[in-house]
């Protein structure tokens, strides 16, 4: 019983957190150089844990999109990541979780996790580092 309502509490949580992109995290992003997909939507985050944004179109093409964008950030793309991060090629993954950087895959959960439509399971991560 206790396990079910942290899990219900958890997934009002997110739902109603989700609204929207706050003005000052945009600006962040913004600041940041890092453009948002016009056809994704924002479903939740903040400064500290990245911000998830979903989307209808295929993962392929956001990323394609994204390498167009930030042609001098760098590619990780290994082990079923694809991780696009402004720093240097070849650095490990530590030294990745330190920089901006833009996540883009497939994720089957998305509209169960965030009470969207079916269609939209591209899941597009931008983390920003303080």
């Amino acid at each position: 019983m206790k396990k079910m309502f942290i899990i219900l509490f958890l997934v009002f949580s997110v739902n109603t957190y989700a609204a929207s992109l706050q003005p000052s995290d945009f600006k962040l992003i913004e600041a940041a150089g890092v453009p948002l997909f016009s056809k994704a939507n924002f479903v939740y985050g903040n400064k500290d844990v990245g911000f998830r944004f979903v989307s209808s179109t295929p993962p392929e093409e956001v990323q394609k999109w994204y390498r167009q964008q930030l042609p001098k950030w760098a590619l990780f793309n290994e082990y079923g990541g694809w991780i696009l991060y402004d720093g240097a090629p070849g650095i490990g993954m530590g030294e990745i979780m330190s920089k901006n950087q833009v996540s883009v895959k497939h994720n089957d959960n998305l509209p169960q996790w965030h009470s969207l439509d079916k269609s939209m399971t591209t899941e597009i991560v931008i983390m920003i580092v303080k």
